[in-house]
């Protein structure tokens, strides 16, 4: 499986608005990493790390002590994150290319394992969850940033279009083999392995236009409605009748954006 099976691309464009999404999603993953008790010295599992924006914050606060060692799919987003550690002279991150549900997993026995916005893109979650299984000293803590409610989606109160968007979104998930909902079965899944449910918290995210959460989805539908015309589901009426509705909500203050209903899930594996 390669970068050809990322289904939301690894072009620039992408990059910049993962870049983007991480400065806006910074405050929460810091926070669940806090609750999780993550500190110096500690060895660390980021799964699915992208181009390692999480692992890189990550590196910095487990120290030179520690190990962040981050697992990416695509070639291009592992070799931008290597660039990057080495810029910001980071050498407890080691970032490394694998494919979550082929190769064989670390077995370091890591304190902690962060994994957001992996699972709803997996065909089959045994894998991830054999892997962290493997991969997560007894003990040790699993922190899971996953949607649990998709359909929260849209842009008020004029969105009709971008309403549909979501729903082309969710459709895309599902007809490459995801879930965009996939903490709805995640806990269930994890206890039935023996695993421990420490906490279930929603994060709900909303904004004005020109907020940073208006923006992230807004720029969501910018790059992926390109990829949904290529899909076959979103027409260029589609997008043109969506650019209009951003555009009036950009003036307009009592619009707003909602995104999807994203659920921490902090699990630990029975000892």
């Amino acid at each position: 499986m390669g970068d050809s099976s990322y289904l939301l691309g690894t072009h620039t464009e992408e990059l910049e608005r993962l870049r983007f999404q991480h400065e806006l999603w910074l405050p929460a993953a810091r926070a669940a990493w806090q609750r999780a008790g993550l500190g110096t010295g500690m060895c660390v599992l980021d799964v699915g790390a992208g181009p390692g924006f999480a692992a890189m914050d990550l590196a910095r606060i487990v120290g030179p002590t520690g190990l962040v060692l981050a697992l990416e799919l695509s070639e291009a987003y592992v070799a931008a994150g290597q660039a990057m550690a080495r810029r910001e002279q980071l050498p407890q991150l080691e970032l490394r290319q694998h494919n979550l549900l082929r190769d064989p997993w670390p077995t370091e026995g890591f304190d902690l394992a962060w994994c957001r916005w992996v699972a709803m893109f997996l065909p089959d979650l045994d894998p991830l969850l054999t892997g962290l299984e493997q991969s997560l000293r007894l003990g040790g803590q699993l922190v899971l940033h996953e949607y649990v409610h998709w359909d929260t989606f849209g842009l008020h109160p004029n969105g009709r279009a971008i309403a549909r968007f979501g729903q082309a979104c969710q459709c895309s998930f599902r007809e490459a083999g995801g879930d965009p909902d996939p903490n709805r079965r995640l806990p269930a899944l994890l206890t039935a392995r023996g695993w421990r449910i420490e906490a279930l918290q929603p994060i709900p995210v909303a904004g004005g236009s020109r907020s940073m959460a208006g923006q992230w989805l807004q720029r969501f539908v910018e790059v992926y409605g390109v990829r949904l015309q290529e899909l076959g589901l979103w027409s260029h009426s589609d997008a043109a009748e969506a650019r209009a509705e951003i555009a009036a909500a950009t003036d307009d203050p009592g619009s707003f954006w909602v995104g999807p209903t994203l659920l921490e899930l902090r699990a630990s594996r029975a000892e």
